[in-house]
């Protein structure tokens, strides 16, 4: 044992710090959670490592709420990586829907309204109820004097009788010291239990313009609240006499819609069917369905054109439809310069008339179903443009173009008559083409009828309008120029059925409309071209854009009608010279010089012996003669000069001078 305390270790400087929660965790404790006001200590509660899982699971299922019941690998698999396994379900906030104040209450809406009034006028009465209980209590209490009353409990002393009162006993003083406090002089009275306690004071009197400025509020807001009344009173007959104005008005637009003219036989004014119970004998409706007029129209035109009587007296449109689109239906053509005209637009109608508004929404439909059946038959053809409100194709020399445009909107676009015709000749074709399913439907029909379209015979009118046009305009410009080389030329048409041009092509549309075909090749004309000492030419045009040129010497069928002006300017250039020809020799009487002259018709000129030859031209844009005269360089002077119909005028003075030269001496 010796040296054993040397080698003990030396432990008593060492000291531990030892925080609470080592402490409690020492002790067994629970952890803490939070400290209450009053100094509870909440401890958090032990979970082990299943009751986290639950958590966990139940977090999960709370996340989705249709369970993973659904979700498999091959599922999670095929979806891509940033898509949800479940989808997310849109939670709709409630949203009070806002009354409109035009509308009337319904009876739901009145019930509520006299419940909540009901309640505040009650609340309001439980209120003034305790204000003047309160007023009762002060001004009872302000009448009290310094002498305390007397308890609930003891009736009023009576008067003092005669003779000596008895002493009280010194107990009896003492009960009664001690149970009533005697009152110090200059001290608020003591009241019964239950009572408010004030201190009585005069108010200060309010001066006499402060009195009379109260009195005017109060008067002024009894005006005002007499004034809400009798205008609450106002509108209430207003809307009395609005609601007896709108049935009125209600059953004259149906008798007027059912029996007025032109009515009957157009629409069908029925009782709206209701599902949820049955109509009794003798009972009206005021909800009516108001059907389509055409009974060729499809299902989908029908229900567009459905209408129903809006009872609703703050409105002035009597008829509400279901879908309206506001739009009709225009024709535009656009010339090779730009220039755009279109078809008119069509009126609105008076607003308050039933039975306009329900023609122009009827119209209004028609129109799209029209747009839609122009759309198919315009995909159909090539360098056609489609768009959602428009479709434009070229035909003959324009750019016809089929728009849906919103008729409260103004247009720019000048007005056109051919542009109306056609609009009416497409609706036309359409009914024709409702008319065609409808037979189709209910009897046979042969192969050999053909199908009604509405773009072919529009597009034919416009060809047939354009090679008429481009005739007439060839010819009277030639016509214009042999007048200023001084000939006698006229120009003339003549149509098959009697008319103009013009008349044949709106007869053609008009009667392909009506009927739903026509005899197109009874619709021709015959232009001709008559120069004063030359056979002429003549054109026959067969619609819809044939042509036929008949010349001098040959007759042919003309493919391409703006070759038209070359063949003439040819054809006149030789019957010219035969002109010049006849004329020279007829002016010569000289019989060796007259047969120096002679015309070689395989070259196309004139020889004037050794004059010289001469030729004959009518150059583009053919709006001049020129006439030259070859010489031979031996001859001196010479013959003539050339002649320029725009220059020397009058072809048969040039001629006389021409002569002059050939003739000697």
């Amino acid at each position: 044992m010796n040296g054993s305390a040397e080698r003990q270790p030396h432990f008593d400087d060492i000291r531990l710090s030892l925080d609470p929660a080592t402490l409690d965790t020492a002790l067994g404790k629970k952890k803490v959670q939070a400290i209450d006001i009053d100094g509870n200590v909440l401890y958090d509660e032990e979970r082990t490592t299943n009751d986290k899982l639950t958590e966990q699971l139940e977090r999960i299922w709370n996340e989705y709420p249709n369970g993973l019941l659904d979700i498999s690998e091959e599922k999670l698999e095929r979806l891509p990586p940033d898509a949800d396994a479940v989808k997310k379900e849109e939670r709709k906030e409630d949203q009070e829907e806002e009354r409109d104040p035009f509308k009337m209450m319904s009876r739901g809406d009145m019930d509520q309204l006299r419940i909540e009034v009901h309640e505040q006028l009650n609340a309001a009465r439980n209120e003034l109820w305790f204000v003047l209980e309160l007023a009762k209590t002060l001004s009872a209490s302000s009448s009290f004097t310094s002498q305390p009353p007397p308890p609930p409990n003891q009736l009023p002393d009576t008067a003092p009788k005669k003779g000596k009162p008895k002493p009280p006993k010194a107990n009896e003083a003492e009960t009664k010291s001690s149970s009533l406090p005697a009152s110090v002089p200059q001290e608020p009275p003591i009241l019964p239990p239950g009572t408010f306690s004030v201190t009585p004071s005069s108010q200060p009197s309010k001066p006499s313009h402060a009195q009379v400025h109260e009195l005017e509020e109060v008067l002024k807001a009894k005006q005002q609240a007499l004034d809400e009344c009798s205008a609450l009173i106002d509108s209430a007959v207003s809307e009395l006499q609005m609601m007896a104005t709108a049935g009125d008005r209600f059953w004259r637009d149906v008798r007027k819609l059912k029996d007025g003219e032109n009515g009957k036989g157009q629409w069908a004014i029925v009782p709206k069917p209701d599902f949820g119970r049955t109509m009794v004998a003798g009972e009206k409706s005021k909800d009516v369905i108001i059907p389509y007029s055409i009974d060729e129209a499809p299902r989908t035109t029908r229900s567009r054109c459905l209408a129903a009587f809006d009872l609703d007296p703050t409105k002035e449109d009597a008829l509400t439809f279901g879908s309206r689109s506001h739009l009709r239906l225009k024709v535009t053509l656009k010339d090779i310069s730009g220039s755009v005209v279109g078809s008119s637009p069509v009126s609105l109608g008076d607003s308050s008339d039933v039975r306009a508004q329900m023609e122009i929404a009827q119209m209004e439909a028609f129109d799209e179903d029209l747009f839609g059946v122009l759309r198919y038959e315009a995909s159909q053809i090539s360098k056609s443009e489609l768009e959602p409100r428009s479709v434009s194709l070229p035909a003959a020399e324009y750019t016809l173009a089929f728009e849906l445009y919103d008729t409260r909107s103004a247009s720019q676009t000048p007005n056109s008559p051919l542009c109306d015709l056609i609009v009416s000749s497409a609706r036309l074709n359409l009914l024709n083409i409702h008319r065609y399913r409808k037979t189709r439907l209910v009897s046979p029909i042969s192969s050999e009828t053909t199908i009604p379209t509405i773009l072919k015979p529009i597009i034919h009118a416009l060809r047939y309008r354009q090679l008429c046009n481009t005739v007439t305009t060839t010819l009277t410009n030639f016509s214009n120029l042999f007048r200023t080389a001084g000939l006698e030329a006229s120009s003339n048409c003549q149509m098959a059925v009697g008319q103009s041009s013009s008349d044949a092509i709106n007869h053609f549309l008009i009667g392909h409309s009506l009927i739903g075909h026509s005899d197109a090749g009874k619709i021709s004309g015959t232009y001709q071209l008559d120069v004063d000492g030359c056979p002429g030419v003549k054109i026959d045009t067969i619609f819809p854009f044939r042509t036929n040129v008949i010349l001098s010497n040959a007759t042919f069928e003309l493919s391409n009608p703006d070759e038209l002006p070359h063949i003439l300017s040819e054809e006149f250039a030789s019957q010219f010279l035969h002109l010049i020809f006849s004329e020279i020799r007829n002016r010569i009487t000289d019989a060796s010089i007259r047969s120096k002259v002679f015309m070689d018709e395989l070259e196309g000129v004139i020889l004037l012996g050794q004059a010289g030859q001469l030729r004959i031209l009518i150059p583009p844009p053919f709006n001049t003669i020129l006439i030259n005269v070859d010489q031979s360089p031996q001859v001196e002077p010479p013959v003539a000069e050339g002649y320029d119909a725009r220059r020397d005028g009058d072809l048969h003075v040039w001629i006389d001078r021409v002569v002059e030269k050939l003739i000697p001496g």
